[in-house]
């Protein structure tokens, strides 16, 4: 999908430079880019305003994936 949006001649720059030293290879790669650090950092937020961190994410995870066993096979798959 396709959008247009206007930006300042320093951000121009910006990117074009960016491009022209090979480490993004468009001007869309950079602002793609830029969106998926948004959202990151969004959801990042969001976590830690719920008291999740990404240090206990994975024992989270681990936690509600066992739970999720047992949901599905009862206890006895789980012992």
């Amino acid at each position: 999908m396709n959008i247009s949006i206007e930006v300042t001649e320093n951000i121009l720059e910006y990117l074009d430079k960016k491009v022209q030293s090979g480490f993004y290879k468009s001007r869309s790669e950079a602002v793609r880019e830029a969106i998926r650090d948004m959202i990151q950092r969004d959801l990042k937020e969001l976590m830690e305003s719920k008291g999740i961190t990404l240090e206990n994410l994975d024992t989270l995870r681990g936690e509600v994936a066992d739970e999720l066993v047992k949901k599905k096979f009862g206890r006895r798959h789980s012992d």
